[in-house]
């Protein structure tokens, strides 16, 4: 009777989270299913709108294929940063750079297709199979340091349900399909019709408090909220019988090969049917709230971790990322600095003090960025090369 009691009381006096389910998609993996409106409330800090369109994709709009006429259209790739929960709709990076870009006589379009977890892997697919048959003019990848980890069967054992990428022994990617099919918990959707569960575990996240609690020493909080010691272990430890003959070093060379692999398809698919491929980088949050918080950076030296996987995370734009596109050919954009000058203008920080998502100010700055990166894009003839743009 209790429980009951309390139940009713958080349904009518308590705001409470709601919580987006996921389906399965065939050609991706699991997926933020379809047609879900709600408020999403975790923490402190984060209380905002969602709503994830028919395509099921995190957008006020639903996709068409059609673009009306003159309409120029831009698609954002990406993570748990594009997918955009930490923010209202309006305030998105994909939303500002639509303001910035949007003129009476040149209507302009960005669509989002973001997903938390996704990897560089299944963003390669997500580009080939959706992406592109919207026609877009320019596809950014929006990268973030915790996609090696996500997308890379050298790290650490793949899901089972996600698509996989190899490379062989010529260097070329390898596909795989998922060798099982990802089925929804029913008991967990049941529980999450409870006000109470969905307020305890979801909204003040208490398993992880209790997981917190545990673990020791405790893991390093990392982008996105990874815990980035967790992830060390991971990967030294993986059980994989291909994994067992090659050193740590051997599989972090073979991750960035991976990744550029992926992105240079990328680029080419996107070439094939029509569109510019650009590559944007999230940034390092040390860096970017440097203004706020006059932290120096104390960077390892190379030799400590030379694929900027462990030690030296912060340096992965600067020695990876930036010149596998410089060497592709893809325009490139580190979004540290736009972050940096806005956190420095408005005495804000560009993300919570709990998780290292962009924020309302993050996403402002990102989005302005973008906006100007794409302008430029657009400048340049989409067969030469582009230099790069920090």
């Amino acid at each position: 009777l209790s429980v009951g009691v309390m139940e009713i009381f958080f349904r009518v006096f308590i705001p409470v989270t709601d919580v987006p389910f996921y389906f399965w998609d065939p050609v991706i993996g699991p997926r933020r299913a379809p047609n879900q409106t709600g408020r999403r409330i975790i923490g402190n800090y984060r209380n905002t709108r969602y709503h994830f369109n028919v395509q099921g994709w995190n957008h006020p709009k639903d996709y068409v294929v059609a673009k009306p006429a003159g309409t120029r259209r831009v698609c954002l790739v990406g993570d748990s940063f594009v997918e955009s929960l930490h923010v209202n709709p309006e305030e998105t990076m994909f939303a500002v750079a639509e303001r910035r870009m949007n003129r009476p006589e040149r209507p302009v379009e960005w669509y989002a297709f973001g997903n938390s977890g996704f990897g560089t892997e299944r963003e390669y697919e997500l580009i080939r199979h959706y992406v592109l048959e919207y026609q877009p003019e320019v596809v950014i990848l929006l990268f973030v340091q915790n996609d090696p980890f996500d997308c890379s069967p050298y790290l650490a054992e793949p899901s089972p349900y996600n698509v996989t990428y190899r490379l062989n022994n010529q260097g070329k990617l390898s596909f795989e399909f998922p060798t099982a099919v990802w089925r929804p918990s029913r008991w967990r959707r049941l529980a999450a019709q409870s006000a109470l569960v969905r307020y305890f575990i979801h909204q003040r996240m208490l398993l992880e408090r209790l997981h917190a609690l545990r673990v020791s020493p405790p893991a390093e909080q990392g982008i996105g909220g990874l815990p980035l010691q967790e992830q060390a272990v991971r990967a030294n430890n993986s059980s994989s019988g291909e994994l067992t003959g090659m050193s740590i070093a051997e599989r972090q060379l073979k991750t960035w090969q991976l990744i550029e692999a992926l992105l240079r398809a990328a680029r080419d698919e996107c070439f094939r049917r029509g569109a510019a491929f650009g590559l944007a980088f999230c940034g390092w949050h040390t860096d970017i709230d440097r203004p706020l918080t006059g932290a120096s950076s104390r960077v390892p030296p190379k030799a400590v971790d030379p694929y900027c996987l462990l030690e030296r995370l912060s340096e992965m734009g600067r020695e990876q990322l930036g010149p596998i596109a410089e060497r592709l050919g893809i325009p490139y954009l580190d979004l540290t600095d736009p972050l940096r000058e806005m956190v420095a203008r408005t005495g804000k920080s560009h993300c919570f003090p709990d998780d290292y998502h962009y924020g309302a100010v993050g996403h402002a700055a990102a989005g302005e960025a973008l906006a100007t990166f794409v302008e430029s894009i657009w400048q340049q003839s989409p067969t030469q090369p582009v230099r790069q743009l920090h």
